[in-house]
């Protein structure tokens, strides 16, 4: 079952940044036309050119023709839902204007100084037993395997865990096809992530991608060329607002990857808003349909043998508390070679180490569908030592 999930799960690579896209008081990035800056938490947001986003750098997408909305006519067979109260802090600070997409810059929001170069992430063993690896990994995940797979879906919960300096907790949807060694992705989630930014608190959307297994291509949000951003209100890597608390309000995220029928692209839909797409052309394997879906946490640590991390994922809390304190996936869905929308069938669990971080499948249901609740505190009495 390991071996299932080994490629995407264990070890992510790290995206570079542009050496255009520079923090407040440096060169704004290339086709700016407007800056807005979020005072309450110190993001600053570039509306760029639609046409002369980091995308269409790619040497595959120099002639690249954008397509602002999807051109299919594929319904879904979920249910509806109400979406709960969703924002980004910087919305209230502003808007992009027609014809832009925003692009946040990497930074520092105390000191606003520029974000060193991310360095690449060693895939790990997944028994969580290489201490001789930089980061390593440990998840609580669903998964299915098999088929021919045209897109996956999830509703899921949001919270601010606590992460210790240098480390990152991801709670995300990831579509993978192809062997291990060069496999291919896309990835979105949210994620409290102290590796880019030392004093990085809150989540995050991000997405992902990568073509040959995490090796040399693939990065985070717009940071390099390839994934291509047609809607101006999404800033990915923009801090979300609100997130859950313990015992309290429940607020979830809502994202569907699905691929398009008749260009083959994967578009990225958050919430109701299609926020754009990665080209078939900068893929290998995914420029077919995906043979894997999975959904759930995963924790990068590099905190050296001994005391395992404190690092949470998900809300911190075990599974078995439930609903309002545990983190949860709901409203499962994947899409199959007809572009239909349907439940996942003869879901996989993946657990490193569930004493650590577990995962817990419910009964479905007509609300909450496909389900499960997942994360865990880390370090704690019976997950003391890595």
């Amino acid at each position: 079952m390991i071996s299932i999930i080994s490629t995407i799960i264990d070890g992510r690579a790290q995206a570079r940044i542009l050496a255009s896209n520079k923090v407040t008081g440096f060169d704004k990035p290339k086709g700016a036309v407007k800056t807005i800056e979020s005072y309450e938490t110190g993001e600053v947001i570039d509306c760029v050119d639609i046409f002369k986003q980091p995308a269409f750098d790619h040497p595959l997408l120099k002639n690249h023709t954008m397509q602002m909305k999807p051109s299919s006519n594929r319904k879904a067979n979920g249910a509806g839902y109400v979406e709960g109260a969703f924002s980004q802090a910087w919305w209230k600070y502003g808007e992009c204007p027609e014809g832009t997409i925003p692009i946040k810059r990497p930074q520092n929001h105390t000191n606003h100084h520029v974000t060193p170069m991310i360095p690449h992430v060693k895939r790990l063993n997944l028994s969580g037993n290489d201490f001789s690896a930089p980061y390593r990994h440990e998840y609580a995940v669903a998964f299915m395997q098999g088929g021919n797979l045209m897109g996956g879906h999830a509703r899921f919960s949001v919270w601010n865990p606590t992460v210790m300096d240098s480390e990152i907790s991801f709670s995300q949807i990831w579509l993978g096809s192809g062997p291990d060694e060069n496999v291919n992705t896309v990835e979105a989630g949210w994620m409290v992530n102290r590796k880019r930014r030392s004093d990085s608190t809150e989540a995050e959307i991000f997405i992902y991608w990568t073509s040959d297994g995490y090796k040399k291509t693939g990065c985070y949000n717009l940071e390099c060329d390839g994934f291509v951003q047609t809607n101006k209100k999404i800033a990915l890597g923009g801090l979300i607002r609100p997130v859950s608390t313990y015992g309290g309000q429940p607020y979830d995220l809502t994202i569907d990857i699905t691929k398009n029928d008749f260009t083959g692209w994967w578009w990225l839909r958050i919430l109701d808003i299609e926020v754009g797409y990665w080209p078939r052309e900068i893929f290998t394997y995914l420029k077919g349909p995906a043979d894997r879906v999975i959904w759930g946490g995963e924790i990068a640590s590099n905190k050296p043998g001994g005391s395992h991390t404190a690092t949470q994922m998900g809300s911190g809390h075990f599974p078995y508390e439930g609903f309002g304190k545990a983190s949860y996936f709901r409203n499962l869905k994947v899409v199959d070679d007809r572009f239909i929308e349907r439940d996942p069938e003869n879901l996989g669990k993946g657990v490193t180490r569930p004493e650590c971080y577990d995962l817990l499948h419910n009964a479905d249901s007509p609300d909450f569908g496909v389900n499960f609740y997942y994360g865990g505190p880390g370090f704690s009495t019976q997950c003391a030592n890595w």
